[in-house]
C-alpha cells in the first residue's frame, strides 16, 4: 500500500501512545471478499461514468481476453454512483474508486493501487484529479499495468482457491516420477502417463439454462531435451505441440487428434519464470477431423538440473458456456508449476 507520511513527529508519537493506550484504537480484522471473479465496480459520479473517463476505463478493461474462441472482456465493469458506495460494496473484490476535484491532493493526476483496503484480499484503485480529462489520461498512461496487474490477482486468487482442496497423492506421483511439483484440483484425475508426456483431466457439470452441461479442463506435461535456445521460439514451440498432440491425444473419431487451431494467430511471450527463462503460448486447440475446440494456455520453462524443457499447458472445453474464468483457473494451476531439482 502507499504509505503518506505524518504531518509531523509529534503527532505521530501522540497517535501511537494513543494506539499502545487502549484496545479500542485497534484496526479490527477486515472482512473476506466478495464479488465475482472477472468484475470490476467502478465508483464515480453518473456523468463522469457516461463521460470521457468512462469512455476511456471501458477502452482499457474491454479488451478482448487473450485468444477465446468469442469475444469476452478482459473484465466486466460495473458502475456504482458515488452515493451508493456503502459497507454492502466497500468489500468488493475488486474497485476503481474516482475522485474529481479541485484540492491540493489532486493538482496531480494520479492512479493508485492498494491491497486490503477495505477487505482482505482487495484489489482497490483510487484515481484522484481536478479533471475527467486530465485522470483520463492518467489511466491511460497505466493501462499496461492496470490489466496486467488485476489479471494476474484475479489467476492467484484461483490459485488460492485450488490450493484449499488439492489431489496430494497425484501431486506426489507426478514429482516422483517426473521431477514436476503441480497445485492439482482434488477432482483432476490421471487420463494418460508415459515418460514423455502426461494427461490430467478434470470433468465437471454445470448448469445453465435448466440443464445440466459438462465442462472439461485438461492439462498436459511433456518434456523434451534442451538443445538450444531456439527451442523456445514460437515456432518450435508450436511444432513441438503439435507432434506431442498428435502422437498422445486421440479425438472422439477414428483418425481425429489435438491440434493448434492456426486460422486465429496464437500469442507469444517470452518471459522469466521462477528464476529461468521461459515462454507463454496462448491459442485456441482443435480437433483435427472432427468439431471440437476451445481455448488452452502453455508455458515451457527450463529444468537446469536436467538438461531439459518442461511444458505444462491447459485448455478447456466448456461449449455452452464463457471461457475466460475457465482459463483464469487453468493459468492458477500451469503457473503452479515447480521442478524437483534432479538427485533430491
Amino acid at each position: 500500500m502507499p504509505i503518506r507520511a505524518p504531518f509531523n513527529l509529534l503527532l505521530s508519537a501522540l497517535l501511537f501512545l494513543a494506539a499502545c493506550g487502549s484496545q479500542e484504537g485497534a484496526r479490527m480484522p477486515l472482512p473476506g471478499k466478495v464479488g465475482a471473479s472477472g468484475e470490476i465496480v467502478v465508483v464515480a459520479d453518473e456523468a463522469t461514468w457516461n463521460g470521457a473517463l468512462g469512455d476511456t476505463l471501458r477502452s482499457i478493461f474491454g479488451v478482448p481476453y487473450a485468444v477465446l474462441p468469442q469475444y469476452e472482456p478482459e473484465f466486466d465493469l460495473v458502475f456504482l454512483p458515488r452515493d451508493e458506495f456503502d459497507r454492502f460494496w466497500k468489500p468488493h473484490r475488486n474497485i476503481i474508486h474516482i475522485d474529481l476535484a479541485d484540492r491540493i491532493d489532486t493538482q496531480e493526476p494520479s492512479v493508485e493501487i492498494y491491497r486490503d483496503r477495505f477487505a482482505s484480499g482487495q484489489l482497490f484503485v483510487a484515481g484522484k484529479g481536478r479533471t475527467a480529462a486530465e485522470l483520463a489520461g492518467r489511466f491511460h498512461e497505466r493501462r499496461g499495468d492496470l490489466l496486467s496487474i488485476f489479471h494476474r490477482e484475479e489467476v492467484d486468487r484461483f490459485g488460492e482457491l485450488v490450493a484449499l482442496s488439492v489431489n496430494e497423492p497425484l501431486a506426489r506421483d507426478l514429482a516422483e516420477r517426473h521431477g514436476v511439483m503441480l497445485t492439482l484440483p482434488r477432482d483432476a484425475q490421471l487420463a494418460q502417463e508415459s515418460e514423455e508426456f502426461v494427461w490430467i483431466d478434470r470433468q465437471m457439470t454445470r448448469m445453465k439454462g435448466g440443464n445440466n452441461h459438462d465442462v472439461q479442463q485438461g492439462i498436459f506435461i511433456y518434456f523434451e531435451p534442451y538443445t538450444s535456445d531456439t527451442l523456445l521460439s514460437m515456432r518450435a514451440r508450436l511444432r513441438a505441440r503439435n507432434a506431442v498432440l498428435r502422437r498422445h491425444v486421440e479425438g472422439p473419431t477414428p483418425g481425429s487428434f489435438m491440434t493448434t487451431e492456426m486460422r486465429y494467430h496464437p500469442t507469444y511471450e517470452e518471459v522469466a519464470f521462477n528464476g529461468e527463462f521461459a515462454s507463454e503460448l496462448r491459442g485456441l486447440w482443435r480437433v483435427e477431423n472432427d468439431y471440437m475446440g476451445g481455448p488452452f494456455y502453455s508455458l515451457t520453462t527450463y529444468d537446469a538440473s536436467r538438461g531439459r524443457l518442461v511444458t505444462v499447458e491447459g485448455y478447456s472445453y466448456a461449449p455452452y458456456f464463457d471461457k475466460r474464468e475457465y482459463m483464469r483457473e487453468i493459468e492458477a494451476v500451469v503457473r503452479s508449476l515447480g521442478v524437483v531439482p534432479a538427485g533430491s
